[in-house]
């Protein structure tokens, strides 16, 4: 179970906020409107996120230049097809110059999110992309709304070191659509969940998961290509905890 919690507040906190979803949203519902109003719109978004999440302080980042897990796999993210909408970039630069947004260029917001929380509680992380819940802390979510009305309410959660592997574990299984990254055949949330119900620990759940991934193998060739795959995937969903160290790294640097 993920620990839900009802709000934050603490004398200084900061709020590590993915702002490549805000830029984005904003963007496509300012088509046709002039980009003070764009830039406009932003500034309320952005404060609101912040004074929502009960930090009192803030750090932007959005995503830049290149995206190493493009060389990983060019099919990442290529079943986004529609065009980006016309204030999106001059909205991305006004972070950059006017809200000191850090850039992260050859990765992305996110992972600079994860790069930056703390585990004693005095950083937030403010995202409304679900693979950010593989980082242990603190997290809020704002709320989602669809032509005027609330479709998820605003929501805090606390995630344990634990849960994190589990939502890592749990996409690598079933793959990210929107993402373009495929899991296993005929593997759903559900699936997952009891798969990985016994396992507790990192090691535990890549256990399981390998087995999945290695189950219809036949030849030596099914298994190495299965063994890539799964290594690809991991590297492809996993929100970075320091720069540029991607899981298969993490593990060779740890001798696993």
């Amino acid at each position: 179970m993920w620990s839900y919690l009802d709000g934050y507040q603490h004398e200084i906190m900061l709020a590590l906020l993915d702002s490549d979803t805000p830029v984005y949203d904003v963007a496509l519902s300012a088509e046709n409107v002039e980009f003070a109003y764009a830039r406009q719109r932003l500034d309320v978004r952005i404060n609101n996120i912040i004074s929502a999440s009960g930090a009192s302080h803030y750090k932007l980042f959005v995503s830049g230049e290149g995206n190493f897990r493009k060389e990983i796999c060019p099919l990442y993210k290529a079943n986004r097809t529609q065009p980006s909408p016309k204030w999106r970039e001059p909205l991305r630069k006004y972070l950059i110059e006017e809200w000191g947004a850090v850039e992260c260029n050859g990765y992305e917001a996110d992972d600079h999110c994860g790069i930056s929380q703390a585990t004693d509680g005095s950083t937030i992380i403010c995202g409304i992309d679900k693979d950010l819940l593989q980082i242990p802390g603190k997290h809020y979510q704002w709320p989602i709304v669809r032509k005027g009305e609330i479709v998820r309410p605003g929501r805090f959660w606390e995630v344990s070191e634990e849960q994190g592997w589990r939502a890592l574990f749990t996409q690598a299984l079933t793959g990210d659509v929107s993402d373009n990254i495929k899991g296993l055949h005929r593997v759903g949330a559900v699936k997952a969940a009891v798969a990985l119900s016994e396992a507790t620990t990192e090691e535990d759940m890549l256990d399981i998961v390998y087995k999945l991934y290695l189950k219809d193998c036949i030849t030596n060739d099914d298994l190495q290509m299965e063994i890539t795959r799964l290594q690809k995937n991991l590297d492809l969903l996993y929100i970075w905890r320091e720069l540029r160290i991607t899981y298969t790294t993490r593990r060779e640097m740890n001798g696993i």
